[in-house]
């Protein structure tokens, strides 16, 4: 089995703001914009408003009119959905090509993680808390059950249809990812988990970057230290990245990547750390 930690919603380069930890510790991960799309960000439901949420953390440049990339799709909240829905995923391109290569397959999980900060609403606004850290929080996640080959033509379900991977011209590769119903993994204490969904808090068990550090360097359990194990995550094989530090591993993670894959059965103590991603509140 593989998890995958897979880097979503908007950051530097798309949007160009971090997602929201909103006053109450509750996580809001925001799509990115994207032209082909069918939807703009008035058509999501939520609260607070979204559509408000990206006009003013964007200072503006992105409106309730703005296309949007609603993927991963997690939330049966956030539109209106057809009966047979289940939460979705979309990858293509260089990203999909290295899932591919490592073998991605049903039964493997995404771990869903993104560029957060702290906001508070001012004079009626949305406002980033001033000297607020960026981190890295993990947001959600899907289990595999089916991977559909968009490239290939199949006949795709008419309630798939409205997906953004369904829509436009995409850098080859293009595939969904299917949730399962429940989330199936070894330990039974995540035994009644959805397939897929979304953690609704920020926890400090969910936050992979370090405590004053940039967003990019992760403290991680002492356990992924990759020394004397067979495989590495993926991308992360230069040892000189990692350190082994007394109570955890701190990881340099490289600047760009959206995919990171560690096999489990090198690293078995990660089913107990999973199990501790849905205990916390």
């Amino acid at each position: 089995m593989n998890i995958i930690f897979s880097r979503k919603g908007v950051d530097s380069s798309s949007g160009g703001f971090a997602s929201p930890v909103l006053p109450d510790g509750r996580i809001l991960s925001l799509p990115i914009p994207d032209p082909r799309s069918p939807f703009c960000y008035g058509d999501l439901g939520g609260d607070p408003d979204t559509a408000k949420l990206v006009r003013n953390l964007s200072g503006g440049s992105i409106d309730r009119k703005t296309r949007v990339h609603i993927d991963p799709d997690l939330s049966v909240d956030s539109l209106p959905r057809d009966k047979q829905w289940r939460p979705l995923f979309g990858q293509c391109g260089a990203a999909q090509s290295h899932l591919d290569k490592l073998g991605i397959a049903p039964g493997d999980l995404f771990i869903f993680f993104g560029w957060f900060r702290r906001v508070e609403m001012v004079r009626r606004k949305w406002r980033f808390v001033p000297g607020a850290p960026d981190l890295h929080v993990i947001f959600g996640w899907l289990q595999v059950e089916r991977i559909i080959r968009i490239d290939d033509k199949p006949r795709i379900a008419q309630w798939m249809q409205y997906h953004p991977h369904c829509h436009g011209h995409f850098s080859g590769h293009n595939t969904i990812y299917l949730a399962g119903r429940r989330l199936q993994l070894p330990r039974a204490a995540l035994a009644n988990a959805n397939g897929a969904g979304v953690f609704s808090h920020y926890a400090a068990a969910r936050q992979l970057t370090a405590d004053g550090r940039s967003r990019s360097i992760w403290s991680l359990p002492p356990w992924l230290h990759p020394q004397q194990r067979k495989s590495v995550l993926s991308y992360h094989t230069d040892l000189s990245r990692w350190t082994q530090l007394s109570q955890s591993t701190e990881l340099r993670t490289v600047a760009r990547g959206q995919e990171f894959v560690l096999n489990l059965d090198h690293y078995p103590e990660a089913h107990r750390w999973l199990e501790d991603l849905w205990r916390v509140t």
